[in-house]
């Protein structure tokens, strides 16, 4: 047992949940990121509220243990977690949601035959890796940018200047020229492509390059963290810029409201997302009510961590054990489950990740609206 519980001090700071599990129990080990650039984006909260209420339903599937450790953003320590919830004896594992971290988490958990399932992972490279035992929760990359480029040519913009960083590597980077390779076939423009830096308080060179060129582009397109992008929204604005500023999940985050300010900088704005929240939707009602069961809840990512507990519930109690080959089998069953962010997630047509909608949202007054869940037909990069 002193081998499951994995240490007196993190019990006693809070960090572990459980203190003993029998043999056949679903045993789960987060490393997420509580602290550093990746905080806004955990999973966590979510995953400890669908737990909790699975557990106390207690409708005959196994009990549920929940391991969650701080990774601080750091991939060398979200692998070494990775290491102590296997030693551990979890049967699913997640950690830093990129390929740093994931790639040897994936690794080292092989052996033990356990998964790695990320639920807010959209990286190209997890799925180019040949993982058999690798599982993302949400679409890749490129799936969100064909679907951003859908619902902004579909609003008119026919040019459109590109901002990309290296420091999230494909993430940051291959993700807008996927847009605007998509935004191109559409019948679309790529202006310009600028380079920047997560972390970035101060927009003016990009801005003065966009405002040199010889047409103002009819959008923007970023993939970055707030509040980056929520000040790189309000420096566009200040500086004249009322045109579209389009970009991906990270937008999804509840604080984007506030860094920008002003309701009006938002009505041209949009971004693709992993669920419609902030509409009262089915996600919504999931987040609100743990809330007020004393969870932590931000947002989208919460409902992700929702659905890597409930996939992985509902795959033990299918396959009827919770021996971890057999449970991973049984994730990718014909018929998918149900989640949080979707009706049915199914893992049985890609096996490393889902097939699900994509809504894009935007803004009307301040408040986020429903644009478009069309799936993309022409996407870029995925075979």
């Amino acid at each position: 047992m002193g081998k499951l519980v994995l240490g007196a001090a993190a019990l006693a700071a809070g960090l572990m949940q459980a203190a003993s599990a029998g043999a056949d129990d679903l045993k789960i080990g987060l490393a997420v990121a509580m602290t550093g650039t990746y905080a806004p984006y955990s999973e966590a909260e979510g995953a400890r509220c669908m737990a909790d209420r699975i557990n106390k339903a207690a409708d005959g599937g196994p009990k549920i243990e929940l391991m969650i450790e701080d990774n601080r953003s750091d991939p060398q320590l979200s692998v070494s977690l990775g290491q102590k919830f296997l030693d551990a004896g979890a049967q699913v594992i997640t950690g830093v949601p990129f390929p740093d971290a994931l790639i040897p988490t994936a690794q080292i958990a092989e052996p033990y035959g356990a998964t790695v399932f990320s639920a807010p992972n959209t990286q190209l490279e997890m799925q180019q890796a040949g993982l058999d035992n690798f599982i993302a929760g949400a679409v890749p990359d490129p799936i969100n940018a064909a679907a951003v480029a859908n619902a902004l040519y579909g609003k008119g913009a026919l040019s459109v200047a590109l901002l990309v960083s290296p420091d999230a590597g494909s993430y940051s980077e291959k993700l807008p020229e996927w847009f605007g390779e998509v935004f191109e076939h559409l019948g679309g423009k790529v202006v310009t492509k600028l380079n920047y830096s997560w972390g970035t308080t101060d927009w003016s060179p990009q801005i003065a390059s966009i405002k040199a060129l010889p047409e103002k582009p009819d959008a923007i397109h970023v993939c970055g963290v707030l509040p980056d992008v929520g000040i790189l929204l309000r420096q566009l604005r200040a500086n004249g810029y009322d045109g579209w500023v389009a970009g991906c999940d990270a937008f999804d985050d509840k604080s984007l409201e506030g860094t920008v300010g002003d309701a009006a900088s938002l009505d041209k704005v949009m971004f693709a997302t992993h669920g419609a929240t902030g509409m009262d939707s089915p996600i919504d009602q999931f987040l609100e009510q743990c809330k007020a069961d004393g969870y932590k809840v931000n947002g989208i990512f919460d409902a992700l961590g929702a659905d890597m507990v409930q996939i992985s519930y509902e795959a033990a109690k299918k396959a009827g054990t919770t021996e971890a080959a057999a449970l991973r089998e049984a994730m990718r069953a014909p018929g998918g489950y149900p989640g949080t962010t979707a009706p049915v997630i199914s893992f049985a047509e890609k096996k490393g990740y889902p097939v699900k909608a994509v809504p894009v949202i935007g803004f009307a007054e301040g408040n986020r609206v429903l644009i478009t869940d069309t799936p993309p037909t022409y996407v870029p990069a995925l075979d």
